[in-house]
């Protein structure tokens, strides 16, 4: 017979690996958001390097790479929590016939998306060395 303790250590084991499971998939998410920005910025590398010769400045290259990032990053994770908690409250309703419910997350949790945040908004501002490397006049010159 297992004791309270057993089921509480077994229980915040879970919860630990949990948030290294999703730390190695926000590296993962990170570095790729990296790569497919900077692939974008060389893919467009004559287009924005024409812009810029016509006078756009690169902080309006930078809004853009971030629009073009930020907007589906935001919608995949609101669409993901908001099905999360979803998936959780059916499961929990059909396993115990509504005698549990869905409290607020452990801190911990807030902690893993914030450090999540973190890494996607450096995995964007990681681009913009690539933006103005590659929109340069002398490098649209000689294109």
């Amino acid at each position: 017979m297992r004791s309270v303790d057993d089921v509480d250590n077994s229980s915040a084991l879970l919860g630990l690996l949990s948030y290294l499971g999703i730390g190695v998939a926000t590296f993962i998410a990170a570095f790729s958001l990296a790569i497919s920005g900077v692939a974008a910025v060389l893919d467009r590398k004559r287009v924005l390097g024409l812009l810029r010769l016509l006078g756009m400045p690169v902080s309006e290259f930078r809004r853009i790479v971030s629009y073009e990032a930020a907007v589906p990053l935001l919608a995949v994770v609101a669409l993901s929590s908001g099905l999360g908690l979803i998936v959780a409250q059916l499961i929990l309703v059909g396993l115990t016939n509504g005698s549990r419910t869905i409290g607020w997350p452990d801190p911990l949790f807030l902690v893993a998306l914030v450090i999540s945040a973190a890494l996607a908004v450096s995995a964007v501002v990681t681009t913009f060395g690539a933006i103005r490397r590659k929109t340069e006049v002398t490098s649209t010159r000689f294109e």
